[in-house]
């Protein structure tokens, strides 16, 4: 039967790509399922798939091995110097301890009478080992040149190694950070905290440590070569059977190696990812008492990386038992050998001891080389990972564009339509003003998109249809660094960092060197702030815990306030910043909200679920299954209400700004906090 073979990419079904190859009598029936639905036509192409292409990626990822290769060595470029010292040292041990067995394998035959040299055979081996005879403190000391060479080469390679973690880490992290909103929705951050981490050790002691074990293996692998062929040529015939068990050895376990890496690196990103999230939302864990259920889950995470450690154990351990059944079959066998050559007066005991040491030489160089094929063959798996973060490209620039931060006229959504990556769109033909100068509430019912119109203006995402307009300028040719600067943004659940008051008030200001104390306490003070952080030892310099732990809500709220206060913005976006408080705290942050709306000549955003926040608002636009339901004024909203028919979150809306609810709950607010500070006294 003839093939068809197509890309299907299903945003909703399957995250990534499939390349399918799907056997079909003809075309016309192929074409009638793609007409399926997409749910129905993934179960249809599932009990259809002949085979999916994964050779694609396997040329890739086969391709992309010595691209990988040569950018991890490239990597250490910085500090090439500090590695050829390191390599230059490694040179002096080597030959040091390389000319070692040929210099005792003289001595002794300088012991035996019958075997010694007579006069005029005598070289340079010969003559250094009759002077290290007469003077052995002399063969202590060169001993210790190399020994002191291998302390000052294992220096400069470990600290070459640490330099170059350092950065490839800043260089990930750097090039995450840039990163749009969008590749975060996709990425754990787990995951990428495991790159950071695990990934980059393994990727840097690569090119440093296990670099200088390598080339001390080949340099040394290849001198005991030379010098065996040169001590007994016949000897060597022995060893050259070998050699190719253990370049086989090297092919098959080597690609077992860089598999289960590859495997292992997943399975430890995902432990990873599971002890950040639960132990970042522990008191959720407590509260709904699901610590059983989340040590088993990490217990099988960990099992998983078990399973491949076990794997990756029995190859490591195979290729290990190869290395030395045949090292240890090749040695009997050149005693052996070398037995009957000393008895027909073919070899001396001395050269067999030497030829000895330095097939043992050889064989722990072999070995150490598998090993360092084994480290180059994890630093790949890690790498790929690690050079795929770092060379991600965001959708969404950090920065580069327009300067351009004040609004002259307005800020315009003009038919914008908005999709979350693998969502159904929530935006279809959104169209509204923000005035420049006023203050506009959004408001709807749960899921009805009112945080994504600040995500968007934030430019934390794109539209994938229409523009949003700064007076007359596309945000897209803004510099989004520059324009973000010129917002202060509340959100409902605010996020404080683990240090202290000071510092998270002043995060976010582009100098905050320049801010002085007179300015912070002032933002406190319009943020309601002031009251409580006085009421702390340390004062503004008191720790707040990790994520602000160590402050309530209402507290953490309106330090929110003074971080978006202290800057003086020029725009300001009040993201449901009352809706998660409860009603004493509510009030205290409403009276600073009221206090700084009242007085504001800034551009003002209120994203809102409840009513009660909106009432100074200028304007009021009411979102309703994907676009603008009504805009207008409090009272415009009022005068419209039973002129047109609208649905029913919007008849619910208009019915609550009827009964005029923001005075009834800003009178319950206020009763809960007379009455929650009677009941304290």
């Amino acid at each position: 039967m003839p093939k068809l073979e197509f890309v299907l990419n299903f945003s909703d079904v399957r995250s990534s790509r499939l390349f399918c190859t799907i056997t079909r009598p003809s075309l016309p029936q192929s074409k009638s399922i793609l007409r399926l639905p997409r749910v129905a036509l993934w179960n249809t192409l599932r009990r259809n798939v002949v085979t999916v292409e994964t050779k694609r990626a396997s040329v890739k990822l086969k391709n992309a091995s010595w691209k990988d290769l040569k950018a991890i060595f490239a990597l250490a470029g910085p500090y090439k110097w500090r590695i050829m010292l390191g390599l230059s040292f490694l040179g002096i041990s080597s030959s040091v301890f390389l000319l070692t067995p040929r210099v005792l394998g003289k001595l002794i035959d300088e012991f035996d009478d019958e075997r010694r040299a007579k006069p005029g055979e005598e070289d340079l081996t010969l003559r250094l080992a009759r002077f290290f005879k007469d003077n052995p403190i002399a063969l202590v000391g060169v001993l210790f040149l190399g020994a002191a060479a291998i302390a000052a080469r294992v220096y400069c390679m470990h600290t070459a190694g640490q330099l170059v973690i350092n950065d490839l880490r800043k260089k990930v992290f750097n090039a995450v950070l840039r990163q749009d909103i969008a590749f975060f929705d996709k990425n754990k951050v787990g995951e990428i905290v495991s790159r950071l981490s695990t990934d980059a050790l393994i990727v840097g002691y690569s090119v440093s440590m296990n670099l200088s074990d390598g080339a001390r293996a080949l340099l040394t692998c290849l001198g005991s070569g030379g010098l065996m062929v040169y001590t007994s040529p016949a000897l060597c015939q022995v060893m050259v059977v070998v050699i190719p068990i253990i370049v086989g050895t090297f092919a098959v376990f080597g690609k077992l190696q860089r598999k289960y890496t590859l495997q292992m690196q997943e399975a430890v990103a995902g432990a990873n990812q599971v002890a950040t999230e639960r132990l970042s939302s522990v008191r959720t864990v407590r509260m709904l008492v699901a610590e059983r259920k989340e040590m088993a889950a990490y217990a099988s995470k960990i099992f998983d990386i078990w399973q491949i450690s076990r794997k990756e154990g029995l190859a490591r351990g195979s290729m290990y038992g190869s290395f030395q059944f045949t090292g240890y079959i090749a040695l009997s066998t050149v005693l052996y050998y070398g037995s009957n050559l000393i008895s027909q007066g073919l070899l001396t005991y001395g050269d067999l001891s030497s030829f000895c040491l330095y097939a043992v030489f050889c064989a722990s160089s072999l070995s150490s080389m598998s090993g360092f094929f084994i480290e180059i063959m994890k630093g790949l798996g890690a790498s790929s990972r690690l050079f795929e973060l770092r060379n991600t490209k965001p959708q969404i620039p950090l920065e580069g564009g327009i300067k351009k931060g004040n609004v002259e006229e307005a800020i315009r959504f003009e038919r914008v339509a908005f999709a979350y990556p693998g969502r159904d769109p929530l935006f279809h033909n959104i169209s509204f003003e923000i005035p420049a100068g006023r203050i506009t509430a959004v408001v709807g019912s749960s899921g009805s998109g009112k945080s994504t119109i600040a995500n968007l203006l934030l430019r934390l995402y794109d539209p994938i249809k229409g523009r949003i307009m700064i007076d007359d300028v596309d945000l897209k040719q803004v510099d989004p660094s520059y324009w973000r600067r010129q917002i202060g943004t509340v959100g409902q659940e605010p996020i404080l960092f683990s240090t202290t008051l000071r510092e998270n008030i002043l995060y976010g200001a582009e100098h905050p060197e320049k801010i002085t104390d007179a300015q912070i306490e002032e933002a406190a003070t319009q943020s309601n702030a002031i009251g409580f952080i006085k009421t702390f030892p340390l004062g503004f310099d008191t720790m707040v815990g990790e994520q602000g732990s160590m402050l309530s809500g209402g507290q953490k709220q309106r330090i929110a306030i003074a971080r978006a206060l202290v800057t003086n913005p020029r725009i300001l976006i009040l993201d449901e910043a009352t809706s998660a408080l409860d009603a004493t705290s509510e009030y205290l942050v409403r009276i600073a909200l009221n206090r700084l709306l009242e007085n504001s000549h800034q551009t003002v955003l209120i994203i809102a679920h409840r009513l009660s926040t909106i009432k100074h608002a200028d304007q009021i636009v009411v979102l309703d299954k994907g676009s603008v339901a009504e805009h207008g004024s409090f009272d415009e909203l009022m005068r419209l209400l039973g002129k047109r028919s609208l649905t029913e979150d919007a008849l619910l809306f208009s019915y609550t700004l009827r009964m005029n609810l923001a005075q009834v709950s800003e009178f319950y607010l206020f009763c809960s906090f007379i009455f929650d500070g009677m009941s304290q006294i």
